[in-house]
């Protein structure tokens, strides 16, 4: 049978892991290092603990499967340390067939991750997946599975992050996932909404063996307000206002919401959600909103015109902290927008980015925002469409100083014919492990393809 909260609570006990983030070098805004530790107590000293140095990457998964990657690359590579699970994929049933995961650790056992070394983390929708869907409700969240659709409440959700102990949990939030701009009833909702689903989320859960509370989850927050900075500075404030009342005792010990968050994650692909053409205006004049208004793959044509400071910011929720359209830039850059979400938070939290269109973008967000780990959907779409890249960051040294210098390509076209028969290595950039000599300066691919390592056992292939 599938396990209920409570069963899930007091299985986790004390084996639930901790996350922590160190910045050594860096500002609010601006490059900076880091590092990502998470601490996993295990029945017999020591405990695991795997650390991320970043900035970094996540790798996105389907169905629980890392694209491209079988199961011994997986486990060999060491460039895969954190992967995130969208768990809409495994709504066909009810329940979900991952909840009948007996045993610690449900959610690594079940898609054969390993807990020495990964950390997996547990979101409801896919980041990546910016398809319009039926709007979200008060009490749910709208999902999509491979049977339509499907509406997931706080409650729902609370249940299956606790029966699945993921390493880190992302809170329900209210996206939309239609075309800017939005009005401002609806940026208030969002806001709303999203900051009420974190608080369901950090609520403590008993267990019930010993009367103490269990430990306390590891949640990233989506940082919500969609393309106006008013709405998400808003938002961020929301998340440190001190509690009082009821929302004080549904969280308790916890004295605001942001103390309870582990960090803090940006969904791009909201933003890359193309307008219809129209026409708002304004002061007697009229302002065209182009199609490609909020389309980010070019990162330096990207609008550089900002809203305009709020005079004076109200502490509480309403809709005098929002500007309304008439007085709104419709076209903020995304470094806007982020600063906005981030300007009000504490510096020493990981920061997270998904679906960023190119390594530009990449290297643009860690100079300007500071941003700690990304995904690597870039490189996953690549490879959906027949490209291997093989390219080094920054270029070597000797790389334009040869006869044969030349614009080199980032990646492969797998499609083309000579490739049909060729069985060679097909890096360009790197080395194969048995082609590298003491006076090699390019580096040495690790993967096992490149660099088989001997197993440590002799495989059996008959044995009876």
């Amino acid at each position: 049978m599938a396990q209920t909260p409570l069963e899930s609570a007091q299985r986790i006990g004390s084996l639930f892991p901790k996350l922590t983030f160190k910045l050594d070098q860096g500002k609010q805004f601006g490059p900076r290092v880091g590092r990502l530790c998470l601490t996993r107590p295990s029945d017999s000293p020591p405990n695991y603990v795997i650390n991320i140095q970043t900035p970094n990457f996540l790798i996105g998964t389907s169905r629980g499967v890392i694209p491209h990657f079988s199961r011994d690359h997986v486990h060999s590579v060491n460039g895969i340390s954190w992967i995130n699970v969208a768990f809409e994929s495994f709504l066909e049933q009810t329940p979900p067939v991952p909840t009948y995961q007996a045993g610690s650790h449900p959610l690594h056992n079940f898609l054969g991750f390993d807990t020495s070394k990964h950390i997996v983390s547990l979101s409801l929708r896919d980041p990546l997946d910016a398809r319009e869907m039926p709007a979200n409700g008060n009490t749910h969240v709208s999902a999509s599975c491979m049977r339509g659709v499907r509406k997931v409440t706080p409650g729902d959700w609370r249940s299956h992050v606790l029966t699945m102990q993921p390493d880190i949990a992302f809170a329900l939030s209210d996206t939309p996932f239609t075309a800017a701009p939005h009005s401002q009833k609806r940026l208030i909702k969002s806001i709303e909404r999203s900051a009420a689903w974190l608080a369901d989320l950090l609520r403590p859960v008993e267990n019930m063996t010993d009367g103490s509370p269990t430990p306390t989850l590891n949640v990233f927050v989506h940082m919500a307000g969609g393309t106006s900075t008013s709405a998400r500075k808003a938002f961020s404030q929301s998340l440190t206002e001190t509690l009082h009342g009821l929302e004080a005792n549904a969280v308790k010990p916890l004295k605001c919401l942001d103390e309870g968050v582990a960090g803090y994650a940006f969904d791009l692909a909201a933003f890359h959600v193309r307008p219809a053409p129209l026409s708002h205006k304004d002061r007697g004049g009229v302002i065209e909103i182009a199609e490609n208004s909020l389309v980010l793959q070019n990162s330096e044509s990207l609008a550089q015109t900002s809203t305009p400071d709020a005079a004076g910011t109200p502490t509480s929720l309403s809709s005098s902290m929002i500007e309304p359209l008439s007085s709104l830039s419709l076209t903020p850059s995304l470094d806007a927008l982020l600063r906005a979400s981030l300007d009000p938070l504490p510096i020493a939290k990981p920061r997270l980015v998904t679906d960023v269109r190119s390594p530009h973008e990449i290297l643009r967000l860690i100079r300007d925002i500071g941003v700690d780990v990304f995904d690597a959907g870039w490189a996953v779409k690549a490879a959906d469409i027949g490209v291997a890249l093989d390219f080094i960051f920054p270029v070597p040294s000797g790389h334009d100083s040869g006869p044969d210098y030349r614009k080199r390509e980032i990646g492969h076209n797998l499609y083309d014919a000579k490739y049909a028969h060729d069985f060679v290595s097909l890096t360009n950039a790197f080395l194969a492990g048995h082609n590298r000599t003491s006076s090699s300066e390019a580096p040495v691919c690790p993967c096992i393809a490149c660099s088989p390592i001997a197993p440590t056992s002799p495989i059996h292939h008959s044995k009876i």
